[in-house]
């Protein structure tokens, strides 16, 4: 007994696979834009990284005069007990915010 088996090829007009960047902290597909908000809560006190984010891209720009487009990469590291973010800018470059 001999069955036949066909076999059709199915086409699709766009690629569903959703493309992660995680520069930017940003997840994307098709049709939504997932943005993620994080936040340190430490002895009533309460930190969000975009905050620190936006006080180091001031110190870039305000204080150190550099152009937004030289900034290439930053490293934060919060230490709640001291009340401090510590950042290294482009791996030279580096300080502290207090929070």
């Amino acid at each position: 007994m001999s069955r036949s088996h066909t076999i059709k090829s199915i086409g699709t007009t766009k690629d569903k696979t959703m493309a992660i960047e995680t520069r930017a902290g940003v997840l994307k597909n098709d049709k939504v834009e997932l943005k993620a908000n994080i936040y340190l809560q430490y002895m009533g006190k309460e930190f969000s990284t975009s905050d620190v984010m936006k006080k180091v891209k001031d110190i870039w720009v305000k204080e150190l005069g550099k152009k937004p487009e030289e900034l290439r990469s930053v490293n934060v590291y919060l230490k709640p007990e001291e009340f401090a973010a510590y950042y290294v800018i482009n791996d030279e470059v580096n300080g502290k915010i207090n929070l």
